[in-house]
């Protein structure tokens, strides 16, 4: 799960959400907090790990021939 408190979670949904002009009706409310605690959970296990330099992506894309059966 993520960091942020269930309070901070609800205020960033509805703040994002006036931002945007979305409106999110209330039966759908909890699902959208649900999902960005998921989200933002996820997010810090991504940005917690460390890179090097051989972790960054070039800037020349050279697809590569794929691995096993594609089915």
């Amino acid at each position: 799960m993520s960091a942020l408190t269930p309070q901070q979670v609800e205020a960033i949904v509805k703040a994002n959400a006036e931002a945007l002009g979305l409106p999110i009706s209330a039966e759908h409310k909890p699902g959208v907090i649900a999902f960005f605690a998921l989200a933002a959970g996820m997010a810090e296990r991504v940005m917690a790990q460390p890179l090097t330099h051989e972790d960054e992506s070039g800037s020349v894309f050279r697809p590569v021939s794929p691995r096993g059966p594609l089915a």
